[in-house]
C-alpha cells in the first residue's frame, strides 16, 4: 500500500470516528437535558425566601383581623351602653356619677377588660357621658372612649 492510499485510510476513519464522537456527544447532552444541582439549590432558596414571604403576610392580616374584631366588638359594647343610657330617665343620670358595666362587656373581648361611664352636665337640660372600654390586646392596653350628649326630652320623654 501506498503512502497515499495509507494517508486517505488514516483521514477517513479518523473522519468517522470523529463523526461518530460528535453525534454521541450530542445525543449524551440531549438525554442529559435537565438541570444542574445548583440551579436546583438556587431555586429551592428562592421557594424558600418566597414561602416565608407569604407567611409572613398570612400571619400579618391574620392578627389584622384579630385586632379589628375585638376594636369592633369594643365598639359595638360602648354604642349599646349609650343607647341603653338613652332609653334610661333623663333625672336618673346623675352628674359626676361612674357607672361600671364591665359585666356587660361580650366575652370575645381579651381580658382584663372593663367598661366606665363617667357623667357629667356640661349646662343645664343637656348631660353628657363619655363611656370607655378597655381591653388588652396581647398585653397591649386598648381603649375605645365614646362621647354622647343626652338632652331632658328624651325618647321616653
Amino acid at each position: 500500500m501506498n503512502k497515499r492510499a495509507s494517508s486517505c485510510t488514516f483521514q477517513l476513519r479518523f473522519h468517522i470516528i470523529a463523526r461518530k464522537d460528535k453525534q454521541h456527544a450530542t445525543s449524551t447532552m440531549q438525554k442529559q437535558a435537565g438541570f444542574t444541582i445548583v440551579e436546583v439549590m438556587i431555586t429551592i432558596v428562592f421557594l424558600g425566601f418566597v414561602v416565608a414571604g407569604i407567611t409572613q403576610v398570612y400571619l400579618s392580616v391574620q392578627r389584622l383581623q384579630e385586632q379589628t374584631a375585638w376594636l369592633q366588638s369594643a365598639s359595638h359594647a360602648a354604642q349599646t351602653e349609650i343607647e341603653s343610657l338613652r332609653n334610661t330617665n333623663y333625672n336618673s343620670l346623675t352628674n359626676g356619677a361612674n357607672i361600671d358595666f364591665s359585666s356587660s362587656l361580650p366575652s370575645t373581648l381579651p381580658g382584663p377588660r372593663s367598661g366606665t361611664v363617667a357623667v357629667s352636665q356640661p349646662q343645664s337640660g343637656l348631660k353628657r357621658v363619655d363611656v370607655t372600654v378597655t381591653y388588652s390586646d396581647h398585653g397591649t392596653p386598648r381603649n375605645v372612649e365614646l362621647t354622647s350628649l343626652i338632652g331632658v326630652i328624651g325618647i321616653t320623654q
